[in-house]
């Protein structure tokens, strides 16, 4: 099954709720997001922030073959980490619902602004990843390392969202 999300909802101190049509059958299918817990976020910020204070001196005196084999690997792992991320966090159980054709016009309609803003922020990630990857191979700083694969990662989560499917399905309605 080969979902497309076609419309986002997610207002603050309520559920959000994505709606996909399935790009064989187009059948309709809703999936709540899951809550998410603000204490994880806070303890995962700080942690980060110890760790990079304690690397921020840290240089890496190897060759460029394994710094670039080291990174090779690590966006491999970024990737097979953003789908693991993508399918387990983000979406509650996907429901099939039944919506009238001229209702899924309408939601892909509305689904044009959040998509525009997903590709905005896809580019972006993938831009400043590149700026920050030239700067890791000038001066080889962990902490550049570590926020370029945190940009791959937000990037990678985006493409998650922004399936050749749905790029076709937007430019259809237009």
């Amino acid at each position: 099954m080969k979902i497309i999300p076609i419309y986002t909802e997610s207002k603050k101190n309520r559920q959000g709720h994505t709606i996909f049509i399935d790009e064989h059958t187009e059948k309709s299918y809703k999936a709540l997001h899951k809550e998410s817990n603000q204490w994880v976020y806070w303890i995962g910020f700080f942690a980060i922030l110890a760790i990079m204070r304690s690397i921020q001196s840290i240089h890496i005196p190897l060759s460029l073959i394994s710094i670039i084999i080291i990174f090779t690997s690590l966006l491999v792992l970024t990737v097979l980490v953003s789908r693991i991320v993508y399918k387990h966090l983000f979406y509650e159980e996907v429901k099939e619902i039944y919506l009238t054709n001229t209702m899924i016009e309408e939601y892909i309609e509305d689904g044009k602004s959040v998509y525009k803003m997903e590709v905005w922020i896809a580019i972006l990630s993938f831009l400043i990843f590149v700026i920050l990857t030239i700067i890791f191979f000038i001066n080889l700083s962990l902490v550049i390392l570590i926020f370029s694969i945190f940009l791959f990662f937000i990037f990678c989560l985006m493409m998650k969202r922004l399936p050749l499917a749905r790029i076709k399905l937007y430019q259809k309605g237009k």
